[in-house]
């Protein structure tokens, strides 16, 4: 009996070869999409859980209420994580992480530029599971000046020379010891790292600095003894806070909390500022979920459709077995058997676009997704499932519908062919087009967003602007020799030094404002810069004016602000009000005065609200000089400074970034997010406007002789193609309707994640509806012209 089914299915596919084409193509696109969103799912999902002791990691982050300024970020202080690691009996090992500047690194005379670089603790290796390949995980980083290289950093530098106790020059002012080898670090891991430079070398250049509690500039991880509830650390952090904090914090008017995160949350969970990358969304994941179910149901609806509405062509079949003794059940066991056997046809194809499709979708979502059977055996498993669901979901409803046929009504011709449950169908074919308009829409409002963050005015002009690293003191030294030698350089405009430019993240610091009580200390963003900063960047002075050499005290004793900082401390007239800052040693402050206020600009993305900001003019705190190009010819004047950079510094190469390349980074989620979801709107579209095909072409089929009548009675061709298409019309329309609600709803949420953002306008939704009508008319326009266009004599001989 099995094989008689089997063979009635593949007799089926081969004398309705477009129907079959159209099921298992559909199905073949939605288990594809589905199968990509599935291992971008659980590669997410996978983040950090490398590690052996990831479920006893956490990480430790602050709370903290600074003259009614709160701010949540993932950093911590020096001594915290020797006082928790000494004194609690419940932390195994603490490990502090802070992250170095893009570093020179020197060997033989050969230059390497490295991004991903730390200073990391010893016990690094304790609390992580980041094997060493060369070297002793125990004593690695335990001494100053000592570093540990990935596999591929050290590939790089050394070939294939042995690089234990080769020597590096840093930055061309330290020379480092490498120490050890490191496996190159997942890429599913919330932070990576080329090189880890030893934390003791800190304490040697400044331990004094090292030891000031209310430092917070580090990232500390903690391992914590198994089985214990981290809620109970944290409940002993306040007692903490009060013995090593609360004096100076109850000076300052301030508050501050600790908190633990879980390692394997932080990448999904974790949205604060100073994060150590960009982190996932776990938002974004219940949203690829429903998408990849949406789409599966998208596909499963289209052989629900076409095979009830075929019904017909197979109510003979199902009544002569009825007649001849089959059980409804086992009428039902075969129609499901018929949908596993299309569902299994169409794993095979999906398998296939899947490995097609999967460089395209790993570079369009940045990460490091794979797609192989035997280093993923899950995948089996798996695919099993997925056959059987899809073909379980797929066929249920027609392996009812057709086996409860009555033979008596069939046999004696009162079954009409493809009428019953066509309401159900359509609602089955506006939920396709529901789900496909909703996908639609939220591509366009991200879109949207996107180009209005792109377009805003960020208060500065980012264009035609290299940023390079000031790489060491010398440089540093002479900053107003080496600004006027590449002012020289013809293509050149203007050149400035600053401790950040914007897109980077500025460092956050106590302030007491004129007018302010020491415990009512204010938190400010802080940049030093020289005195070529705002005309380099295009920022505009509202009042006063800017630092100059003219005057010998603007380097000690005064100040710029933001328009922002004027409003939050409500000041009419700022110019000449008094701002205490932190001094050199804790608890010390030094008195500066505004002399002008600049026009709020974005120092970040549009994600952020502009904050109150200072600029202050030190000659020894620059990391960066900002040279603005000429429009005209930029390559030849990009050529001529590499050429001639030699001059400005005879040690390293020139390294550099254009600054309106960090700000479009900042973006890369929201455009990934756009590309993502407008890719399976496409595909969403098109299996919808495959059932729909194949909809008109049977109702076109099915209204033969109709169609071929009514010409004989003069009905016009437009009037017949109007006949055909308006029943379709009608249920992309009701899709419309209710769509555009619920997209409304959920894109208003998605953008309440942005400070700054467009509104979700009417066009979006008339250009949606529009589109989507289009794309139905033109679906079904070919089915109804080639019937229209038809014989009529061979229509009404049409059987």
């Amino acid at each position: 009996m099995f094989t008689n089914y089997i063979r009635t299915a593949w007799r089926n596919i081969q004398r309705h070869k477009g129907y079959a084409f159209i099921n298992i193509s559909g199905l073949a696109i939605g288990m594809a999409c589905c199968i990509l969103i599935i291992i971008f799912i659980l590669t997410e999902l996978t983040y950090d859980k490398f590690h052996q002791n990831a479920n006893r990691i956490y990480r430790l982050g602050i709370d903290a209420n600074v003259g009614g300024n709160v701010v949540t970020m993932p950093i911590s202080n020096n001594p915290t994580a020797l006082v928790l690691a000494k004194d609690f009996s419940e932390v195994v090992s603490a490990v502090r992480l802070n992250r170095r500047s893009k570093l020179s690194v020197k060997f033989q005379g050969q230059h390497f530029f490295e991004e991903e670089a730390f200073y990391a603790d010893n016990s690094i290796f304790e609390v992580f599971s980041f094997p060493l390949i060369k070297g002793d995980p125990h004593t690695a980083l335990k001494t100053a000046y000592s570093l540990v290289l990935t596999e591929e950093t050290a590939q790089k530098i050394f070939r294939d020379t042995d690089p234990l106790g080769k020597i590096l020059r840093i930055n061309d002012e330290d020379d480092y010891t490498v120490t050890g080898v490191v496996k190159n670090v997942p890429r599913n891991s919330h932070f990576t790292f080329n090189i880890l430079c030893s934390f003791e070398t800190r304490y040697a250049k400044n331990r004094r600095a090292m030891e000031v509690w209310l430092n917070f500039n580090n990232y500390t991880y903690l391992l914590l003894q198994e089985g214990f509830n981290a809620q109970e650390l944290e409940q002993k952090f306040p007692t903490l806070i009060e013995q090593y904090m609360g004096k100076t914090l109850k000076a300052l008017g301030g508050e501050i909390k600790f908190f633990l995160q879980p390692l394997t949350s932080i990448h999904l969970h974790s949205h604060m500022e100073g994060e150590l990358s960009g982190n996932g969304n776990i938002l974004y994941v219940y949203i690829f979920s429903a998408i990849a179910l949406f789409i599966l149901f998208i596909a499963c609806i289209n052989f629900m459709n076409l095979a009830t509405a075929r019904s017909a062509t197979r109510a003979r079949e199902v009544s002569m077995r009825k007649v001849v003794g089959a059980q409804k059940r086992e009428l039902i066991i075969q129609f499901l058997g018929e949908s596993l056997l299309y569902s299994s046809f169409s794993l095979v194809l999906a398998c296939g676009l899947v490995y097609l499709a999967l460089p395209f979708f790993r570079s369009m979502t940045g990460i490091p997704m794979e797609f192989n059977l035997m280093q993923m055996p899950w995948l089996i498993p798996g695919f099993i499932g997925l056959v059987l669901f899809v073909g379980l979901i797929a066929g249920s409803y027609p392996a009812l519908f057709l086996s409860a046929f009555q033979p008596a009504a069939v046999l004696k011709g009162g079954f009409k062919a493809g009428a019953a449950n066509s309401r159900f169908r359509s609602v089955l074919v506006t939920a396709q087009f529901f789900i496909s308009i909703v996908l639609i829409i939220g591509t366009f409002v991200i879109v949207n967003q996107l180009r209005f963050m792109k377009k805003k005015s960020l208060g500065f002009d980012q264009n035609h602007i290299i940023v390079s690293r000031i790489m060491d003191d010398s440089m540093e030294d002479n900053l107003d020799a080496i600004k006027f030698r590449i002012k020289q350089i013809p293509g050149v405009e203007q050149v400035s030094a600053s401790s950040i430019v914007p897109g980077q993240q500025p460092d956050v610091s106590i302030f007491i404002p004129e007018g302010f009580t020491e415990d009512q200390s204010q938190l400010m963003e802080r940049i030093n810069i020289d005195t070529d900063y705002l005309p380099t960047l295009g920022i505009d002075i509202v009042a006063g004016r800017n630092f100059s050499r003219e005057f010998g005290t603007d380097s000690t004793q005064t100040a710029i602000i933001n328009e922002t900082a004027v409003k939050r401390y409500g000041w009419e007239n700022p110019l000449g009000k008094k701002i205490k800052a932190p001094g050199d040693k804790e608890g010390q402050w030094r008195e500066l005065t505004v002399i002008g206020v600049v026009k709020d600009y974005h120092i970040a993305s549009l994600h952020r609200v502009i904050a109150p900001m200072i600029m202050t003019h030190d000659d020894d705190y620059y990391n960066t000089l900002a040279i603005r190009l000429n429009r005209e010819n930029q390559a030849a004047t990009l050529s001529r400074l590499k050429s001639r950079w030699s001059e400005v510094d005879p040690v390293r190469p020139l390294d550099y970034f254009f600054l309106d390349e960090t700000f479009d980074r900042q973006y890369r989620g929201e455009e990934r997010l756009s590309e993502i979801i407008a890719s399976f709107s496409i595909f969403a579209i098109f299996i919808a406007c495959l059932g729909l095909f194949g909809m008109a072409s049977f109702t076109a089929e099915r209204r033969t002789k109709e169609i071929g009548i009514r010409k004989v009675l003069g009905a016009t061709i437009p009037g017949l193609i109007s006949l055909l298409s308006k029943d379709f019309l009608k249920h992309v329309l009701l899709a419309n309707i209710v769509a555009w609600p619920i997209a409304f709803w959920a894109m208003r949420k998605w953008l309440q994640n942005f400070a700054y953002r467009t509104g979700v306008s009417l066009w979006i939704f008339l250009a949606t509806g529009f589109l989507a009508v289009a794309i139905s008319l033109l679906t079904v326009s070919y089915q109804s012209i080639k019937a229209a266009l038809s014989n009529p004599v061979d229509a009404i001989k049409y059987e």
